[in-house]
């Protein structure tokens, strides 16, 4: 079976624990995790990933300045912002920067399976 290849960013080392451990045992891979959104941009660069989670509140650069810098890269790129800030006006600002879709922290495992699941369907 041909896995998903997954790339987290959070400035939440708990979080990206968390995500890999969701995803273990499952048709994704983490194959990247990055701390904040300048070195996401450069691995996003170096390992093209199927599927980017990108933190939308960061120090320096936010995820939707990251997001902007990733799709500079890959125009195409699949990026979800994954955020505990689920208000209407972030969720709209990040879809209409480029975001293929929003998830809504905190997530259970099996949500978030059926979330990355779904995703798999339109990417």
């Amino acid at each position: 079976m041909t896995k998903w290849r997954v790339m987290t960013v959070d400035d939440s080392a708990a979080i990206l624990t968390i995500i890999a451990a969701y995803l273990e045992d499952s048709e994704f891979e983490v194959i990247a995790a990055e701390r904040d959104g300048i070195m996401a941009v450069e691995r996003f660069a170096q390992e093209r990933p199927d599927i980017v989670l990108l933190d939308l509140i960061m120090p320096g650069q936010s995820g939707v300045e990251t997001l902007g810098r990733i799709l500079a890269i890959d125009p195409d790129a699949f990026v979800v912002i994954v955020s505990s800030l689920g208000t209407e006006d972030a969720v709209h600002e990040c879809l209409t920067s480029g975001a293929r879709s929003f998830l809504q922290k905190p997530f259970t495992r099996d949500d978030f399976i059926d979330f990355m699941r779904d995703l798999t369907q339109v990417a």
